[in-house]
């Protein structure tokens, strides 16, 4: 009996600080998710941006790596600053210097969380951001942004 007390204790005092498990979110917490068939269960930050910066381009499966985020700019910009270290504007800069001297194209953009989670779901390889509202299980979260 005292066992359940103390466990029951521990479990609110855990909840009374919105601690979070890796691989779960709270509200407004941004995730960063795969397609299954991406072979690793967790992404750092140096990884992510290693992969918005568009320089890891293979998984070690061998499968293309193929990313894409989300056009809202509240989101956008929060994930940039966290994971790339950079802020929008920086980001296209980067971009159109990488198009034009042939160092591969930016990401796809969506403006709904829905699609883009359809299109991470259907495309091996792929990774996305989303809010962690929106997550379905027909992905897997990599990484979480608290």
């Amino acid at each position: 009996m005292k066992r359940k007390i103390f466990l029951g204790i521990i479990f609110l005092a855990i909840v009374g600080m919105n601690f979070t498990l890796p691989g779960t979110a709270m509200a407004d917490d941004l995730i960063v998710i795969g397609n299954r068939s991406v072979p690793v269960s967790t992404l750092t930050q140096k990884e992510v941006k290693m992969i918005y910066l568009g320089k890891q381009k293979i998984w070690d499966n061998g499968l293309k790596v193929t990313f894409v985020k989300l056009k809202d700019e509240q989101s956008s910009k929060r994930f940039l600053k966290h994971f790339v270290k950079k802020n929008p504007s920086m980001y296209k800069r980067y971009w159109k210097k990488q198009a034009f001297i042939g160092g591969g194209n930016p990401p796809k953009e969506f403006g709904r969380e829905k699609d883009l989670v359809q299109y991470v779901s259907k495309t091996k390889g792929a990774v996305g951001f989303i809010s962690s509202k929106s997550y379905i299980e027909t992905v897997k979260i990599l990484s979480v942004m608290h």
